[in-house]
């Protein structure tokens, strides 16, 4: 007699519990649906921002060859032509803004290659923070020109961490990453070697976590040119540019 009480309101606790399990199921499928689409769409936009990105520097290099063009036929006319086009050429280098070549140090940072079982996979990974100490240590050392793959690093570069890979100049770079320095070859290895944070790489990092590392000397190296903008957004010249 008892139990006959109870089970219209058990039956109730399970049709109510059957509709909220429905619901949650319905409502996880969803969005487990949805979400590869909007990583997907993520992804295209920023394959698509990198391309207009690559697009722009290129056009910036190509007005910046014409704007040096046409300040040597203004120099030409102006009769200062060879003083203004070394003044023009020493600026510009000093600015990173031209390609240079010269002797210095090639240093290549990879990541290992395998992981240790239990151990963090972050530690197989070269950072963003052992890229710049050791680019930190070749301007110590005396560093005229320093590249990453193919960025010129100038006042303005960051180096920063970008998951797997690494922003230098608002590129996305991956590993290896490929450091070329110009300078006295023995004076940038002397510095890499004696920095605390960048000589771990070569010392210990390599052999404990298998990392990717070497340092050559050259004899000519040639670092490109820098490509991004360089105007500033917040200085301005003191005192009227006096």
């Amino acid at each position: 007699m008892h139990r006959n009480q109870f089970r219209p309101g058990l039956i109730f606790v399970f049709v109510v519990l059957g509709l909220l399990i429905a619901v949650a199921f319905n409502t996880t499928s969803r969005l487990a649906e949805a979400r590869p689409g909007r990583v997907s769409d993520l992804v295209d936009v920023v394959q698509s921002m990198e391309v207009q990105r690559e697009e722009l520097q290129n056009r910036l290099a190509e007005l910046r060859s014409d704007l040096a063009r046409l300040e040597r036929e203004a120099a030409d006319d102006s009769g200062v032509s060879k003083s203004f086009s070394r003044e023009l050429d020493r600026v510009r280098q000093a600015a990173g803004l031209s390609a240079v070549t010269g002797p210095g140090i090639e240093i290549v940072l990879g990541d290992g290659s395998e992981v240790a079982p239990g151990a963090d996979p972050n530690d197989y990974l070269i950072h963003d923070t052992d890229i710049a100490a050791v680019v930190n240590a070749l301007f110590v050392g005396g560093a005229e020109a320093v590249e990453v793959n193919g960025e010129r690093l100038v006042a303005t570069t960051p180096i920063r961490c970008a998951g797997t890979t690494v922003l230098v100049n608002s590129a996305r770079l991956g590993s290896p990453y490929i450091i070329k320095a110009i300078g006295d070859p023995a004076e940038l290895e002397r510095a890499v070697m004696d920095d605390e944070a960048a000589s771990l790489l070569f010392d210990v990092y390599s052999s404990q976590y298998g990392l990717q590392v070497s340092m050559s000397k050259s004899s000519e190296l040639e670092v490109t040119g820098y490509r991004g903008s360089l105007r500033p957004q917040y200085s301005v010249p003191a005192n009227g540019g006096a």
